[in-house]
């Protein structure tokens, strides 16, 4: 093993660990230092111990935490705490099944065209929110399907329509809900958020992770076939 491409690939891993991903133009130096056959396998290596992937996409090289991951990745703590640190269960839940919606309004094309709109208001999203939700809980094998789908439907639907649209100030109102998720999304790069005209968007990392089909497309299709009519 050479000893200055474990360097590099040391570099590179820090690199990723800080900034989440490597392009050309955030550094040239360690974006072509990837491109050694050595480099990329000692990462892969470095990658498979500390339950991470690292992979390129459209020429942009990603570090992606794996779902068991509980040091950098997403802990159900975390976003259980979106909406606020005394959350409860039924918080993870929603705030859960709003990302999923996100995903899904985003990206419900297939294959090259896997994304299907560029962006989408709070008040629109609380509105679709609201609708496939109701949808969902008024099926009659709700049940066997939330079972299938690890959310809590009958419960989120319960808690959500007790909920205020919107009170300025408050989290725990569906804008606020809305609002705390997409703010979560942002900080990991996976959204943009322009909280001033409340309207979302997808980043590139979010784009090409979905294109390549990073998702969990098995679960995914459980829980499109209980939102969608």
């Amino acid at each position: 093993m050479n000893e200055l491409n474990l360097e590099k690939a040391m570099r590179i891993y820090y690199f990723l660990l800080k900034e989440g991903e490597l392009t050309f133009d955030n550094s040239r130096e360690l974006y072509l230092d990837y491109s050694d056959s050595e480099v990329r396998g000692l990462l892969e290596i470095m990658a498979r111990e500390s339950e991470v992937s690292i992979e390129k996409y459209n020429q942009v090289v990603y570090l992606i935490p794996h779902e068991e991951n509980d040091v950098i990745g997403i802990k159900d703590m975390d976003l259980q705490k979106v909406i606020s640190y005394d959350a409860r269960k039924i918080d993870f839940y929603l705030s859960q099944y709003i990302i999923i919606i996100i995903i899904t309004v985003f990206f419900s094309g297939r294959g090259s065209f896997v994304r299907s709109r560029d962006f989408i208001r709070i008040a629109e999203l609380e509105e679709v929110v609201t609708s496939r939700l109701s949808y969902a809980n008024s099926k009659k094998n709700i049940e066997r399907q939330q079972e299938a789908a690890m959310l809590d439907i009958t419960g989120m639907f319960e808690h959500w329509n007790a909920l205020q649209i919107d009170e300025p100030g408050k989290r725990k109102t569906k804008y606020g809900y809305i609002r705390s998720v997409c703010g979560f999304l942002a900080r990991h790069g996976l959204l943009m958020y322009d909280a001033v005209e409340e309207d979302l968007r997808p980043t590139n990392k979010l784009t090409h992770l979905m294109t390549y089909n990073f998702l969990d497309s098995a679960r995914l299709e459980v829980i499109g076939k209980l939102f969608e009519p």
